[in-house]
């Protein structure tokens, strides 16, 4: 009994979850990211199911965070109306399910007849619910108004502990500029 409780438990643990956070982003090559100096962020409107539409506090959390990040990479938030880039950002969710399967099961007893024990011969379907997170933030050339770098997060933002994860998330995007922001400055 103690392999096939082991065996169904690990078989959960394998199968039951989203797939592991990551980071990308994608950016105009042309485009010379390490002249970037000085920032503001774009006034958004928000539509209904966006979560920090209803979400205030989320949607400072995420602007303190870019704050932090961009300033401790050396750039300032520009006040007098001039930036070099404005920044937008945007919090993803959807609830989705994690479908796996066992083909194994509990012996049982079948019929009274033709009595028998044995293995079933169908399997069971495991459905272990989550929530899917994108953190995205743009950063958008502030004389042309051209979006010039993307970035997103994926799964790291966890909701029920926001507090936690979603700075994490900013960070993780932001680093991702900033090891693009190098690139450019090294290619050209």
């Amino acid at each position: 009994m103690k392999r096939l409780s082991l065996a169904v438990g690990l078989a959960l643990l394998v199968g039951s979850g989203p797939a592991l956070a990551s980071t990308h982003s994608d950016f105009t090559k042309s485009f010379p990211l390490q002249t970037l100096k000085t920032f503001a962020f774009k006034d958004q409107r928000r539509i209904s199911r966006d979560p920090l539409a209803d979400n205030a506090i989320w949607a400072n959390n995420v602007r303190d965070a870019i704050r932090r990040d961009l300033t401790e990479h050396g750039m300032v938030e520009d006040t007098s109306g001039n930036p070099d880039f404005y920044v937008a950002f945007y919090v993803g969710l959807r609830d989705r399910y994690d479908m796996s399967y066992v083909d194994y099961g509990l012996p049982f007893h079948r019929g009274f007849r033709s009595a028998w024990w044995g293995w079933p011969r169908r399997y069971d379907v495991w459905a272990v619910p989550y929530t899917e997170s994108t953190v995205i933030v743009d950063v958008i050339d502030a004389h042309t108004s051209q979006l010039v770098w993307r970035g997103h997060d994926e799964d790291t933002l966890n909701v029920d502990h926001p507090d936690k994860t979603l700075s994490k998330a900013v960070d993780n995007v932001v680093a991702r500029f900033e090891h693009d922001t190098k690139r450019t400055e090294h290619a050209g």
